[in-house]
């Protein structure tokens, strides 16, 4: 191909598409380059790219490119800073699917190549990298759909404007007269037989599109999903484990298989995938540690309080040091599953510790009052239950629950007045509340 082709491209993205380029990188050759291939190479305007100094406000620039109804294309570190940038990648795209990036790397493994895909990475740039194809990059990144792609794209229009019969029509119009066997189109038909509740059929159809590529994720992505949906956990696990070993380093998919099988009463296969999850994010530092172990214990609190109370003390010994009012729902929920498995007095002590941090938080004061109440020292619970009142007069809130919960403690230690008043307060809240109404007829 001419390479003065890819040339009209990348400037027809700026001149007809209204595109910009931003850049969050440390690499000063790669941005010296990068300017001098678009202004000097291009002869394009100096403020088709804005250089980014941090994440927050490449946030900012984002936005503000929408507001100017720009279409920008973001070159990223795939680690920024001495941090990878994955997560900040699957951030902006989960809120702009549409959005382009180039992801700027050295040498790279195949199974990171794969996760920074599953992120949402439209091109990669392996540095450093000649003018001629950093030019050809960004043209295979920003140039028009071909007629297929268009074609998807009409057809994914039909399905956000709720028409899944259009939709489907576009896709068997591609496998019968432009690509047979094309995953895209079997993936767009899957998608509307699911939107028309045709399930059977959609299975079908994202079955097609595995079988006519291998190496595509998002087949058994949507099966997965539809095995999940219709509360068929052993189903989707078995096609969640294909994506994982597809895509390994895959930290959220390695605790949602684990929390599958704590779901389906295997603890120990799913400490396994737990283990590894952990393992994999400090090996590849690729998030926060106390992220992954917090993520685990909150898939383990219904049916494993126990596993999901070890990962609740990794996440905030993972903290040491470091404690702030952001850990505080780690400790409400530390104290939450110790209180399900009857340690009520650790519970107590973990609150006592959350308090140093935030000695003001009612709810804290009010979780110490229904962890003692949990240990029948009623009188203990009364204590941090005022506390908790006059802290926030309006703790209840909107809740029934905890109305009634205050008015049982109340109840208990003999303060009837006090506990008519807030099972009065649970029956406005909710009048069909019937264990408050016969706590109100018994104190009548």
């Amino acid at each position: 191909m001419n390479p003065r082709l890819f040339d009209e491209d990348v400037r027809s993205f700026v001149q007809k598409q209204n595109g910009v380029f931003l850049t969050l990188s440390d690499d000063p050759s790669f941005n010296k380059n990068l300017r001098a291939t678009l202004i000097r190479h291009l002869s394009l305007k100096e403020d088709c790219i804005r250089g980014v100094p941090t994440p927050e406000i490449l946030q900012k620039e984002i936005k503000l490119a929408s507001r100017q109804g720009k279409r920008p294309l973001l070159f990223i570190e795939r680690e920024f800073d001495g941090r990878p940038t994955m997560g900040l990648i699957t951030f902006i795209k989960a809120d702009n699917p549409d959005f382009l990036v180039i992801v700027l790397t050295a040498e790279i493994a195949r199974d990171k190549l794969i996760l920074l895909h599953e992120a949402g990475m439209s091109n990669i740039i392996t540095k450093p990298i000649s003018a001629d194809t950093l030019i050809e990059k960004i043209a295979f990144t920003v140039k028009p759909p071909s007629a297929i792609g268009q074609m998807i794209d009409e057809g994914k229009a039909h399905l956000e404007l709720k028409n899944p019969e259009a939709a489907l029509e576009v896709a068997r119009k591609i496998l019968a007269e432009v690509k047979p066997g094309s995953p895209a189109a079997f993936i767009l038909m899957g998608d509307a037989f699911k939107t028309m509740g045709k399930r059977v059929e959609a299975l079908t159809a994202y079955n097609n599109a595995a079988a006519n590529n291998k190496l595509y994720l998002e087949p058994l992505k949507r099966i997965a999903d539809l095995h999940r949906e219709v509360g068929d956990i052993s189903e989707e696990t078995k096609f969640l484990e294909k994506l994982d070993r597809l895509s390994p380093l895959n930290i959220e998919r390695k605790v949602a298989i684990g929390g599958n099988y704590i779901d389906m009463g295997d603890q120990g296969r799913a400490q396994e995938y737990f283990e590894i999850a952990v393992r994999t994010a400090t090996k590849e530092a690729m998030s926060d540690i106390g992220k992954v172990t917090r993520a685990i214990a909150e898939r383990c609190l219904k049916n494993a309080p126990e596993i999901s109370e070890r990962y609740l003390r990794e996440t905030l010994e993972s903290r040491k040091g470091y404690l702030d009012a952001s850990d505080i729902e780690t400790f409400n929920r530390l104290g939450l599953t110790l209180r399900k498995q009857g340690k009520w007095h650790e519970a107590v002590e973990e609150y006592h510790r959350a308090l140093t941090v935030s000695p003001k938080d009612e709810n804290l004061y009010y979780n110490i009052a229904m962890a003692h109440a949990e240990g029948k020292n009623y009188h203990d619970a009364e204590k941090n239950l005022m506390q908790a009142i006059r802290i926030s007069p309006n703790l209840h809130g909107d809740s029934d629950i905890v109305c009634f919960n205050i008015a049982m403690i109340f109840h208990r230690v003999g303060r009837t007045s006090l506990a008519v008043t807030y099972l009065k307060k649970a029956l406005e809240i909710n009048p069909q509340l019937e264990n408050a109404r016969k706590m109100l007829q018994s104190l009548g």
